[in-house]
């Protein structure tokens, strides 16, 4: 969640969405149930009331646009010129730099807006596909020893999340305010109960987090499994572990993945999980 806070006077004749069109905002949010569920456990939690969790942005009601703006930038309905004049209200009201995603075309238009004011991208994923488990895992795909971790792992769970952000990133997550804002997010996932993992001797062999949860369902995001014992299936088994848990809660898993990491698209693919939206991330 961006530090910043946004004063709630329109911009550009953009605004806040008003506690009275909740009922509005949430069936925007079940019309778009896997791509909308950062936003629908902020609207579970509290409403169209902005806060800390983050809030809701429209240019002239959320049946036809709608921004979410909490840890990162959420677009979720309108058109080109809608997304444009939403990305320049973000702005404008202090938001930022953050990452964007959400459906390719929209994260585009709203890109057009943002990347002007807000400079390049460290990196503009556009070929991402976020995938899905729609039927029951198959639990002879299940990897034993997969289960939530504690806090008292911290550092354990920090390293192997280190590994993964230098793998992915190419870049080093204690470079920023001397690595507090990402052992923050280590220590904000393990207190929530939102990161599994496989331990070996006091190692993390496989981790993955949830990074939202809503009513109806949940992303996963995060995965990884230690480089030398790659190949023996412990993503589709970890993966298979994680969603099985997410399914018990009557959640519907999901996750981005890169459209050309076919590696891991092979691996989900493995434990069922089928190609739904064309995705895009920005990363600052």
């Amino acid at each position: 969640m961006t530090d910043t806070a946004a004063p709630e006077a329109a911009t550009g004749g953009c605004r806040g969405v008003s506690p009275s069109e909740a009922r509005a905002l949430l069936g925007v949010l079940e019309s778009d149930p896997l791509v909308s569920c950062p936003a629908a456990e902020k609207f579970a939690a509290s409403g169209a009331v902005p806060g800390p969790e983050g809030r809701f942005l429209t240019l002239g009601g959320p049946e036809t646009s709608l921004v979410f703006v909490g840890s990162s930038v959420l677009p979720l309905r309108g058109d080109a010129h809608d997304h444009h004049a939403l990305g320049l209200a973000v702005a404008g009201l202090g938001f930022g730099p953050m990452s964007v995603h959400g459906r390719r075309d929209q994260v585009s238009a709203l890109w057009d807006a943002l990347g002007s004011c807000w400079g390049p991208p460290r990196e503009y994923r556009d070929s991402q596909v976020l995938m899905s488990l729609q039927g029951p895992v198959d639990q002879s795909l299940v990897l034993g020893g997969i289960r939530t971790a504690t806090i008292v792992e911290f550092e354990q769970v920090l390293a192997a999340a280190a590994a993964m952000y230098r793998e992915e990133l190419g870049s080093d997550p204690f470079a920023v305010g001397s690595g507090i804002p990402f052992r923050r997010r280590v220590a904000r996932s393990l207190a929530r109960g939102r990161t599994w993992v496989g331990v070996d001797d006091g190692e993390v062999f496989f981790k993955a987090d949830v990074a939202a949860i809503s009513p109806w369902s949940a992303q996963i995001q995060g995965v990884w499994a230690r480089p030398g014992r790659r190949g023996a299936g412990l993503g589709t088994g970890g993966i298979a572990a994680v969603c099985a848990a997410l399914q018990s809660g009557r959640l519907t898993p999901s996750l981005v993945v890169n459209g050309s990491n076919t590696a891991a698209r092979a691996a989900y693919r493995r434990v069922g999980m089928i190609d739904v939206v064309d995705y895009a991330s920005v990363l600052m």
